[in-house]
C-alpha cells in the first residue's frame, strides 16, 4: 500500500525553501536573496537543493556568475508567490488588533500604484472584521484631512517632516517622440492640475535651459496625463514607475530632475489600531512590486 503521505501530487515544501526560491528569482542572486529573508547564503542554497532533490527536478540554472530560473523553477515560483501570498494573509488574520472604527486611508491620485486595489483587497480579507475607506484626491486636500481628523492615514508627497518613506524612483520626462526636432518652437507640456509636485519639478528644471515651453492641457488625474502624452499632446514628468507601454522615456537633451517619493503620514493623535499594520503590509506590497 502506497504512503499517503507520499503521494505524487502532494507537494512536500516548508514555507522558507519558497521563500528562498522567490528571492533568488527577485533579486537575481543568491547573496541578495540571503539578505533578503534573513538567512546566510549556505543557507539558502541548501534550501534549494532540497527543494530540488524533493521534487526530482532542477529549478535553477547556475554559473559563478549569474543564477537564473529554469522552466520548473518559473512555474513553482508563479505557484511560490500565491502559497507565500496565502500564508502571509493567514498570518496577519491571526495576529490582527479588533478595530471598531474603519481605517480611513487617503492616497494622492497620481501616486496611487497600479496594484492598489489588490493590496486593499488582500489588506480587508486578512481583517474581515474591520471596515476599510478609501480617498483619492490631491496630496494637499488629503493632508487637510488627516490633520482635521477625518483620515487616518494618507499616502502622499513629496517627503515632508513626519512621513514615512515606502519608495524612492526618479522623475522621467516622457512623450511619444523627442519635442527638441522642432527648433525654436516652444515644448508643449502636459502637467496635471495645481498643486502638484510633478507640475512644478517640470517647471523649476525647464527655467534651467533656454527653450521656451508652453501648457498645452493639465489633466485631472495621471491616467489623463498619460492619455494625453500618448496622444502626441505634449511631453510631460512623472515617475519612472508610472510610464506606460505606449510612452517613451526622453534621456537625452532634457534637464535633470529630481528624485520622487511616496510617502506614508499617519494621523499622530489616537492613531488607528491597524494604522502601523496597514503602512507595513503597504510597504511590503510596493516592495515586492518594485523589485
Amino acid at each position: 500500500m502506497s504512503n499517503p503521505d507520499r503521494s505524487l501530487f502532494r507537494l512536500d515544501a516548508d514555507l522558507i525553501s519558497l521563500r528562498s526560491l522567490v528571492a533568488i528569482a527577485d533579486e537575481g542572486t543568491f547573496s541578495a536573496a540571503a539578505k533578503r529573508i534573513g538567512r546566510t547564503q549556505s543557507a539558502v542554497s541548501l534550501q534549494i537543493a532540497k527543494l530540488e532533490d524533493r521534487l526530482q527536478t532542477r529549478l535553477l540554472e547556475r554559473t559563478s556568475r549569474t543564477v537564473r530560473q529554469t522552466a520548473d523553477g518559473e512555474v513553482l515560483t508563479a505557484y511560490a508567490r500565491r502559497i507565500l501570498a496565502l500564508a502571509d494573509e493567514a498570518m496577519t488574520a491571526l495576529t490582527a488588533p479588533e478595530a471598531d472604527e474603519p481605517l480611513r486611508i487617503g492616497f494622492a491620485e497620481y501616486l496611487a500604484p497600479k496594484h492598489l486595489p489588490e493590496l486593499l483587497a488582500r489588506f480587508r480579507r486578512a481583517h474581515a472584521r474591520a471596515g476599510l475607506s478609501l480617498r483619492l484626491g490631491s496630496g494637499t486636500a488629503l493632508n487637510d484631512s488627516l490633520e482635521s481628523g477625518d483620515l487616518d492615514i494618507v499616502v502622499a508627497g513629496p517627503e515632508r517632516q513626519g512621513g514615512q518613506v515606502l519608495l524612492r524612483e526618479p522623475l522621467v520626462w516622457v512623450g511619444v517622440r523627442d519635442q527638441r526636432s522642432k527648433a525654436g518652437e516652444p515644448i508643449s507640456l502636459v502637467v496635471l492640475q495645481p498643486p502638484c509636485s510633478y507640475r512644478q519639478a517640470a517647471f523649476d528644471a525647464l527655467a534651467t535651459v533656454d527653450r521656451p515651453w508652453r501648457i498645452t492641457m493639465e489633466a485631472n488625474s495621471i491616467q489623463g496625463v498619460q492619455s494625453a502624452v500618448a496622444a502626441d499632446l505634449g511631453i510631460s514628468v512623472m515617475a519612472r514607475s508610472a510610464v506606460t507601454q505606449d510612452l517613451q522615456v526622453l534621456d537625452e537633451g532634457y534637464p535633470p530632475l529630481p528624485d520622487t517619493a511616496i510617502v506614508a503620514y499617519r494621523r499622530s493623535k489616537s492613531p488607528h489600531p491597524l494604522a502601523d499594520r496597514f503602512l507595513r503590509f503597504l510597504e511590503d506590497g510596493i516592495a515586492r512590486h518594485h523589485a
